[in-house]
């Protein structure tokens, strides 16, 4: 019997250690939306202001917690919020695939994704330091007035 456990635990780490399928395959936690245009609510659906934005068709987002009428998601960006249970539907596994692969660097592709203004003020560089070896400042002749 220990024969036969110690046969089947090589095969299993085998399977757990290839990670590359596991990245493209839907996980079940990945949904995407699936209305024209999806009410998201930062704080839930009964928030006084109404929907925070709104999400487009097809939206990547990672289900938190399922509940009947409101599911808690996270954005890809991170956010996390509320979306109607009616809205997202289980993403298909090319749409997991082309949100979750990185894209290539490019030089350019670097450049856009910086939020630098080059016309902040705080950006420029300081002014050179004055120097240090300043002659002693000339005394003020006295005037001819004043009483001794």
């Amino acid at each position: 019997m220990s024969y036969g456990i110690v046969l089947i635990a090589p095969g299993l780490i085998a399977a757990c250690a290839n990670s590359t399928t596991s990245l493209a395959v839907n996980s079940g936690k990945y949904y995407a939306v699936s209305a024209a245009r999806a009410a998201f609510y930062r704080y839930g659906p009964q928030q006084g202001n109404g929907p925070d934005q709104k999400l487009p068709h097809d939206t990547l987002v990672t289900l938190i917690q399922p509940t009947f009428g409101y599911c808690k998601v996270q954005l890809m960006s991170g956010e996390q919020g509320y979306v109607a249970s009616e809205d997202i539907h289980p993403a298909s596994a090319q749409l997991v695939a082309a949100a979750t692969t990185k894209p290539s660097v490019t030089p350019t592709n670097r450049a856009s994704r910086s939020r630098l203004n080059p016309n902040d003020p705080r950006l420029t560089t300081p002014p050179e330091p004055l120097p240090l070896d300043l002659p002693e400042p000339t005394p003020i002749p006295e005037t001819q007035s004043s009483p001794h």
